[in-house]
């Protein structure tokens, strides 16, 4: 990454940045972590446990990561499913601290992928290593998975293998949508994953949803109409307006309503682009996570 490159992600992650002592910490962790699975695991098998995503009952549990981490998708967010025990054993102490530092690192590889995207540049594995993943290089699939995974069913960008042998990445809008919602290429954040969602809801009630049920949906994803979202903005101007003049939706009041009440219809664009049974698909994955 180039010296303004590096300025960039830094102004592009703003004062979330987390600090030195906190990188350090980080790669403490992994080891620390690391040598705790290794000792406690009897088995000769190396391979990682997947990262987790079911988020507990209680929801996810407050941590001091820094504000933009606060964000992430809700992989990078769960928490591993463990024993509230003190008598835990070594092994789940070990996956716990390895969990969360990993966790980190996908949070990290998001917001450089984002940044990625919105430059309209590719990217490969020898510079997520040298930026992001660092000596995690061990679990780089992991990582680089989940954080790909995130960027999908959040943001609606899909990561694309342009070159298998030196690994580079190209990003493309998910379900072949044309518009990620974004202000310019570099400004905002992309849309397209609260689009899809809208969409993939209508499907569930017959082609034609009221106003209220697509604010309920919303609403379980942090997006309501009243309160600017760190990625939809004025959710009410974006579903309402902006979608609706770009064709990917259409809005109107029902007849005879009591009270008055309005509903959505998918528009022709995004009838032209893509199709009830993706949106579908990509709807099932964003359930099984959240």
């Amino acid at each position: 990454m180039s010296h303004g490159q590096k300025r960039q992600y830094c102004d592009f992650q703003g004062e979330s940045q987390a600090p030195k002592e906190e990188q350090g910490q980080m790669n403490s962790d992994l080891s620390v972590a690391e040598g705790e699975e290794s000792n406690n695991n009897d088995s000769s098998d190396s391979t990682s446990p997947a990262l987790p995503r079911k988020i507990p009952d209680g929801g996810i549990p407050d941590s001091p990561q820094s504000p933009q981490r606060a964000l992430s998708p809700p992989t990078v967010m769960a928490s591993i499913p463990i024993s509230p025990s003190d008598e835990a054993s070594g092994n789940q102490r070990g996956e716990l601290v390895l969990y969360h530092a990993l966790s980190a690192k996908v949070a990290d590889l998001v917001q450089f992928l984002l940044l990625k995207y919105r430059l309209k540049e590719l990217t490969n594995k020898a510079e997520i290593i040298e930026n992001i993943i660092g000596d995690a290089e061990q679990h780089y699939n992991r990582i680089f998975n989940e954080a790909s995974e995130g960027l999908k069913l959040v943001f609606g960008i899909d990561v694309i293998e342009m070159d298998p042998v030196i690994h580079t990445y190209a990003f493309v809008i998910a379900l072949e949508i044309t518009y990620d919602g974004m202000l310019t290429n570099v400004q905002g954040m992309p849309k397209t994953g609260l689009l899809i969602t809208v969409l993939g809801v209508i499907c569930m009630y017959g082609n034609r949803v009221s106003e209220n049920v697509i604010w309920r949906a919303l609403n379980m994803m942090g997006v309501t109409p009243i309160e600017n979202h760190y990625i939809a903005g004025n959710a009410k101007k974006l579903f309402t307006e902006k979608f609706v003049q770009e064709g990917y939706l259409e809005y109107f009041p029902v007849p005879d309503s009591d009270p008055p009440c309005c509903e959505f219809l998918w528009g022709p664009r995004a009838h032209a682009e893509t199709r009830s049974v993706a949106v579908s698909e990509f709807l099932a994955q964003v359930s099984r996570i959240i």
